[in-house]
Parts: structure tokens; C-alpha cells; sequence
């Protein structure tokens, strides 16, 4: 209660010390009232192409093999993520750092085995790098959620951290929803970089 009082009574004295020209009842400015996406530049439809090859960085043949399996999972979790199946690839001690699926291949399977069950679910691997035991994959997730053809997807890079007996045993993922409109002509999965 001590804590909610004295919340309560900084918050009052901020007020009255520092009036919020946000919270005033003053008409607002057409002049610096936000503008739309494309008034602020976001005026490139957004590319998410399903037509590509994927970009596999690995030093070495033993890299390279993780690789692809890194592509063979993705290809089981698009279309048969059985339990049996992802104890193939992920270990049984395996750490989740996505906040809202539970440690262990099962959670994984069952999150996957919904999407599937219900939607044409898809996985866009564009970029695939692995150094020893670390694997990162640049990917796009489409359908998770929908019947919807023209679905954008997710945008995902999935960070791996594999242990001595071949398996994921780490797994972070940072996820971001495909816009339709860009700042930039580049799109968000393809290299457009020239070397000269």
C-alpha cells in the first residue's frame, strides 16, 4: 500500500512541476499532427519474395551439413511436426528464450502441429549461417495463423545453439510482422548489395 501511495503522489507532483503539453485541452496543430506511413516516407510496397535461393554461410563441410538440417527441420515443422520428429532435432533438455513457448521439443511439436493441422502453413528459409555450434536462420513464417493467400508472414531470425551430441539444444528467436510499405525499395529478405 506504502508503494501505490507514494507512486500515486510522485506522479502528482511530476504533474503539477512539469505540465504535459500532451495532456493540455489545447486544439492540436494540423501542422505536427502524425501523418500516414506514406506521408513519412513509407511509400515502398514491401517485397516478400516465395521464389529464391537460399544463402547458406558456413566455413566448412561439417557446417555446411548443419546447414541442412537446419533446412530439414524447417521443413519438418512446416509439414510434419510430430513429436516423434522433433526429438530427432532438438534435444530433450532444450532451452526455449521465446517467452511464450515452453522448454522441450513437445511445446515446439504442439505450437507447429496446431499452425498445421489448421493452415497452409509455410517457412521461407532466405539465409541459413552456421560457425560450430552456432546456427542463426533469417526466415519468414507464413500462415501460422491464416487461410489468407496474400499472408505477409513473420519475419524471424532464429539463433541455434547446438550440444555435443548434434542436437538444438538452445534455441532465441526475435520476430517481426511483415509491413506492406517500406522506407526503402530493399525488401526485407533479399541481398541487394553489389560489390564493385
Amino acid at each position: 500500500m506504502h508503494a501505490i501511495l507514494t507512486t500515486a503522489l510522485l506522479a502528482v507532483i511530476l504533474a503539477t512541476a512539469w505540465p504535459s503539453k500532451g495532456l493540455s485541452a489545447e486544439p492540436v496543430d494540423e501542422a505536427t499532427r502524425p501523418k500516414t506511413s506514406q506521408d513519412q516516407g513509407l511509400n515502398f510496397r514491401n517485397s516478400v519474395p516465395t521464389a529464391f535461393d537460399t544463402v547458406i554461410i558456413a566455413a566448412n563441410a561439417a557446417d555446411r551439413a548443419r546447414a541442412q538440417e537446419i533446412l530439414e527441420i524447417y521443413r519438418v515443422l512446416e509439414s510434419d511436426p510430430s513429436i516423434a520428429n522433433m526429438r530427432r532435432y532438438i534435444a530433450s533438455g532444450y532451452i526455449q528464450h521465446n517467452t511464450v513457448i515452453p522448454d522441450g521439443p513437445e511445446p515446439l511439436a504442439m505450437v507447429f502441429s496446431s499452425s498445421v493441422a489448421q493452415y497452409p502453413v509455410a517457412i521461407d528459409i532466405h539465409k541459413v549461417m552456421v560457425l560450430g555450434d552456432w546456427a542463426m536462420a533469417h526466415v519468414n513464417f507464413r500462415n501460422l495463423s491464416s487461410n489468407n493467400p496474400n499472408d505477409l508472414g513473420i519475419a524471424a531470425v532464429d539463433i541455434y545453439r547446438y550440444n555435443a551430441d548434434g542436437k538444438v539444444i538452445e534455441h532465441w528467436d526475435v520476430l517481426q510482422g511483415v509491413p506492406t510499405h517500406s522506407a526503402n525499395p530493399n525488401g526485407m529478405f533479399l541481398p541487394v548489395y553489389d560489390e564493385e
